[in-house]
C-alpha cells in the first residue's frame, strides 16, 4: 500500500513538473509518463484517464491547502476570527505555487466543472466554519473572497500590481481579519468614488 501511495505521488508530482516546465497543455498522459519515467499502463493504474490525474492533482492541492490553515488556525488561536485570519493568510502562502500547476487543474476544470467539485466543497466547508466564528460572517466572507481574488489574479497572471504591492495587500487584510467585527451600519456609503491608481495610497478605513 505504501509503495502504492509513493508511486502515485510520484506521478503526481511529474505532472506538476510538466505543467511547470511545459505549460498546462502539455499535461498529457503521455507526457507524464516519460516525465515518471513509467509506462503510459503505469500511469493509468493509478489514473485511468487525464480527468482523473487533473483530479488527484486538485486533491493534493487542496490537501496541502487544508493543511496550511489548520497550521496556521492553530497558530491564531486564542486571538479573534483565528480560521477568518488562517484563510487569507493561507491564500497569501499559494501565491508561491507554481502558477502553471493551478492552471492546469483550471483548464481541465473548464471542460469538465465537475472536476471541481471538491474545490467547490472545500468552499463551502470554509464559509460554513466563517459563519460559526465570526461575529459578522458576512464582514467575513468579502474579506475571505479578497483574498481568493489576489491569489486567482496570480494564478492567472492578471494582477496589475507587484508582488510588494500584493503582500501589503494581504497585510491590510490580515489586520482587518484580526480587528473585532465591527457592527454593518446600512446606509453607509462606501469610499468607492475615486479613481483606483495602482501607485495610489490606499485610503484609511474604519479599521485603521
Amino acid at each position: 500500500m505504501q509503495q502504492s501511495a509513493t508511486a502515485r505521488d510520484g506521478i503526481l508530482d511529474a505532472a506538476q513538473r510538466v505543467a511547470a516546465r511545459d505549460g498546462a497543455g502539455h499535461v498529457t498522459l503521455d507526457a507524464v509518463a516519460r516525465e515518471a519515467g513509467v509506462s503510459k499502463g503505469g500511469v493509468l493504474y493509478h489514473f485511468p484517464g487525464k480527468d482523473a490525474l487533473i483530479a488527484g492533482m486538485l486533491e493534493r492541492l487542496i490537501a496541502e491547502f487544508e493543511a496550511e490553515i489548520e497550521r496556521l488556525r492553530a497558530e491564531f488561536a486564542g486571538g479573534p476570527n483565528p480560521s477568518l485570519r488562517a484563510m487569507i493568510a493561507a491564500c497569501g502562502a499559494m501565491c508561491d505555487i507554481e502558477r502553471p500547476v493551478a492552471m492546469a487543474i483550471l483548464a481541465a476544470g473548464a471542460q469538465n466543472p465537475d472536476l471541481l467539485a471538491p474545490l467547490r466543497a472545500s468552499i463551502g466547508a470554509h464559509l460554513e466554519q466563517l459563519a460559526a466564528e465570526c461575529g459578522d460572517p458576512e464582514r467575513a466572507f468579502l474579506l475571505c473572497a479578497a483574498a481568493d481574488g489576489m491569489m486567482l489574479h496570480h494564478i492567472l497572471g492578471i494582477a496589475p500590481y507587484d508582488a510588494d504591492r500584493r503582500e501589503r495587500l494581504f497585510a491590510r487584510l490580515a489586520a482587518m481579519a484580526e480587528a473585532p467585527d465591527a457592527p454593518f451600519r446600512p446606509g453607509k456609503a462606501l469610499a468607492t468614488d475615486a479613481p483606483y491608481h495602482a501607485s495610489a495610497q490606499e485610503a484609511p478605513d474604519d479599521n485603521d
